[in-house]
């Protein structure tokens, strides 16, 4: 009885001891913008091409050139 107490507790350390300790590294990346995309612009949104679409509205996306507009554009549902 007494050795295989003493079995268990050998055996539960070394699995206590083969658990990896977690890594302490860090990344941390930051991207800081400080000039807000231009105003929206007024236009006339298209007729819909048919029954089930759904509009998708337009936005400010920011590139290596700065603002630009992707417009809007009907899409089907998924």
């Amino acid at each position: 009885m007494r050795i295989a107490r003493l079995i268990c507790s050998v055996l539960l350390a070394v699995g206590l001891l083969a658990i990896p300790d977690q890594s302490r590294a860090q990344v941390a990346v930051g991207i800081s913008i400080r000039v807000g995309p231009p105003a929206l612009p007024v236009y006339v949104q298209p007729i819909c091409p048919g029954p089930g679409y759904i509009w998708v509205p337009g936005y400010w996306a920011y590139g290596p050139g700065g603002y630009f507009w992707v417009p809007g554009t009907w899409a089907e549902p998924p």
